[in-house]
């Protein structure tokens, strides 16, 4: 398979589980990835059969694996547990590599024991990673995070080196402990070194162009993503571990700043930081699915070297719970000899919860894309030229390991160690949101009425029906759990496309290109005052099919358009004018439910009065109230969108609102008020002028509303956060 269609289907399986992560939210992401997997090798067997060049695939996936988990961790932590995170990432891999070795050579003697250990080495690494990946539903210590974090780091080095003496044992077939612990000794520490060094130096020459102003985003970006790369091949060369050398290299090239930075180095680091998020989740994405694609070689006779399904069931059984057992023991005897924080003595003070949290960080700690991308780097053949011993087996074998582990902590951490949600603060932000976008909404209508006929107007007023759209969609959003509002939303565009029909069916005589450019232009119109997905064509419809396929043909010229020249400011205006009689509809129909709703309620309260009121009478009151309460809020919500539209036909001018537009005979013929002048685009320009302005304008206020209503403590400081951060994020957004 050629190497370009091969990129592209891999990027299209990263992209359908990261959509399947979105509809399946119990699973987590890379068993969605690695089913992805499964079914393309189905569909398309050649993939099974990858072979990806040894040297190549360890820089290219490793590198920036290891080197942002190192730039992502935190150093004091690091320190602080720096011999739990040893011991769990050097010896217990080292006896991992011994014991689930010699295990799977004694089930599967055609395994020779180096290869044995070279499985067992690549299953050194723990992929923290893919325990993120079950996002809310886990909730692990700062004590297991730590060590989590600090091991991954850690030994996906030490296992790296482990397999490349395991190999080059398999391939030459001799081994000499004292030769290899003086090559160890080279690789680990000469690594170490020349990783601190050449981070030290990289740091250093960045520090100094950045202070030269010879640093740009997209340089201080290609710069960082060259480094690892660029370390790596530069320590193989030498002789040492590349791979020790990325990970020293990641540590000291952490930017430690404070809050508040130049807002140039800020950019970058914004960048920077989504950059690299793509690229990981991309490579995680890519190894789980190529993982997925392996499996299903197990069907083939040829893969499984002569032995028998339960053999090598048996096999991968027994290496899984080899490292598990190991691992459990391990982290028992680390809590036994660490000094506990507050009293600073050793020992377990309470043995069950000690348990608890040993059995949760053994499996908090499953293979993954570091342990796949290992394994697919054994070579073809050995040193004689001879295939190596059983290489598809041992790669299946992994790879079944792997998923057994992920399977274990995606099915097991949830109910072990769960993360309490609390529905309760998720409303009290969902309440809090609101009040400050519509404090921002209620504060910008006053300035806007204050100065309508202003040049920045225009632009304000777009503005403010962006975050009116906001207001809405945030107030629907949070009403619309119990259905009501929901409900009675569709029970209003109908009621307007009824009134449209009505105002429209004076029309089936006018040729379809006279009443395509209205209709063209009415869901513009309704979508910047707030309705979507689908509301905005209320009114725009073609009662036959001629006219339907007009519109599809149509494009978008007038929806998009300047409407500077005279017939195309009229269009605007007349759709404006009839958009307005929409609105009205649509409030008559909403006050209609308010009477209805308090009739409903006083007879209900008669009837109460009369005898005991029933449970069914009291929930017919309490629906009714919300009826009515829902009514009040989409109210308000149509008044201020017949405010907007008013505003633009009436910009620069003072006709009254009660001198509306006769719209009986449906747009292309209205009557607009006597002396009204049509200013579209003149609106339109001066919108384009101050867009940036208003919007930051808008933002300032936002910011405002939330310091306000944090010192009158409506609500909290977390809260106030969290809201600020959104605003940060908006503001760094309309910089682009």
């Amino acid at each position: 398979m050629h190497l370009f269609e091969l990129v592209l289907i891999l990027l299209a399986c990263v992209m359908a589980s990261a959509i399947l992560d979105q509809i399946v939210s119990h699973m987590g992401l890379p068993l969605l990835q690695i089913g992805v997997g499964v079914v393309m090798a189905f569909l398309i067997p050649g993939l099974s059969q990858i072979e990806v060049d040894a040297e190549l695939f360890m820089a290219l996936f490793i590198t920036p694996l290891l080197f942002m988990e190192a730039k992502e961790t935190d150093r004091s932590m690091l320190w602080k547990n720096k011999a739990s995170v040893l011991s769990m990432a050097i010896t217990l891999v080292i006896a991992s590599v011994l014991a689930a070795g010699f295990a799977l050579n004694l089930i599967i003697p055609s395994i020779p024991l180096a290869a044995a250990f070279a499985c067992a080495a690549a299953l050194g690494p723990t992929d923290a990673a893919a325990v993120q990946a079950l996002g809310s539903t886990v909730d692990l210590s700062s004590h297991q995070s730590t060590i989590l974090s600090g091991e991954a780091l850690i030994n996906d080095a030490s296992g790296v080196v482990s397999f490349q003496f395991a190999i080059a044992a398999a391939v030459t077939g001799a081994f000499s402990l004292k030769n290899a612990g003086i090559t160890f000794a080279v690789l680990f520490f000469g690594g170490i070194a020349l990783g601190i060094l050449l981070g030290a130096a990289s740091s250093t020459l960045m520090n100094w162009m950045r202070l030269r102003g010879y640093v740009s985003i997209t340089s201080h970006v290609i710069y960082e993503v060259l480094s690892p790369f660029l370390i790596f091949l530069l320590a193989e060369e030498l002789g040492v571990s590349g791979i020790l050398a990325v990970v020293a290299a990641g540590l000291i090239m952490q930017e430690k700043t404070g809050n508040i930075v130049p807002p140039e180095y800020a950019r970058q680091k914004m960048v920077s930081n989504s950059f690299w998020e793509v690229i990981l989740f991309v490579i995680n994405g890519v190894l789980f699915v190529m993982l997925g694609m392996q499996l299903p070689k197990v069907l083939n006779p040829e893969s499984m070297g002569g032995e028998s399904a339960g053999a090598i069931i048996l096999a991968m059984l027994s290496i899984t719970l080899i490292i598990m057992v190991l691992r459990f023991i391990w982290l028992i005897l680390i809590d036994m000899i660490r000094k506990d924080d507050d009293t600073g003595k050793r020992g377990i003070k309470n043995p069950r919860s000690s348990v608890k949290d040993a059995i949760v960080t053994t499996i908090a700690g499953p293979k993954g894309a570091v342990t796949l991308s290992i394994i697919l780097t054994i070579p073809m053949v050995t040193e004689d030229g001879q295939p190596f011993p059983q290489r598809d087996l041992i790669i299946f074998m992994t790879s079944g390991v792997i998923l057994f582990t992920l399977l274990l902590a995606d099915f097991l951490l949830p109910k072990l160690a769960p993360k309490e949600t609390n529905e309760g603060e998720e409303q009290e932000l969902a309440n809090a949101r609101i009040m400050v976008i519509d404090a921002v909404v209620r504060e910008a209508s006053e300035l806007l009425e204050k100065y309508k006929e202003a040049d920045f107007a225009p632009a304000l007023r777009l503005s403010l029906a962006r975050y009116r759209v906001r207001l809405m969609r945030l107030r629907f959003e949070n009403q619309c759990k119990s259905g009501l509002i929901e409900e009675l939303i569709d029970e209003v565009l109908e009621a307007q496309q009824k009134k449209a029909d009505e105002i429209q069916s004076e029309l089936h005589g006018t040729p379809v290109m006279d009443r395509l450019p209205y209709y063209l232009v009415l869901p513009a119109i309704r979508e910047s005052i707030g309705y979507f997905d689908g509301a905005e064509k209320i009114g725009s419809r073609f009662e036959h099919r001629k006219g339907r396929l007009m519109m599809r043909l149509a494009g978008k010229k007038l929806k998009n358009g300047d409407y500077d020249s005279e017939a195309e400011a009229r269009i605007y205006y007349e759709t404006c004018a009839f958009a307005i009689e929409l609105e009205n509809e649509a409030v008559r129909y909403l006050k209609k439910v308010q009477r209805e709703s308090a009739k409903l309620d006083s007879v209900s309260g008669d009837q109460a009065g009369t005898q005991n009121s029933s449970a069914e009478t009291q929930c017919d009151q309490a629906e009714s109230k919300m009826r009515a309460d829902a009514a009040g809020i989409l109210i308000q919500e149509h008044e201020t969108a017949l405010q907007s539209l008013w505003g633009r036909i009436n910009y620069g001018q003072d006709i009254q609102v009660g001198d509306a537009c006769d719209i009986d005979e449906g747009p292309g013929s209205v009557q607009l008020p006597a002396g009204l002048k049509a200013r579209t685009g003149e609106q339109f320009a001066k919108a384009r002028r101050f867009n940036d302005e208003a919007d930051a304008n808008m933002l300032n206020m936002e910011l405002d509303q939330i310091r306000e209503l944090r010192m009158s403590g409506r609500i909290t400081e977390e809260q106030a956060r969290l809201l600020r951060e959104e605003v940060y994020l908006i503001q760094t957004s309309l910089l682009e």
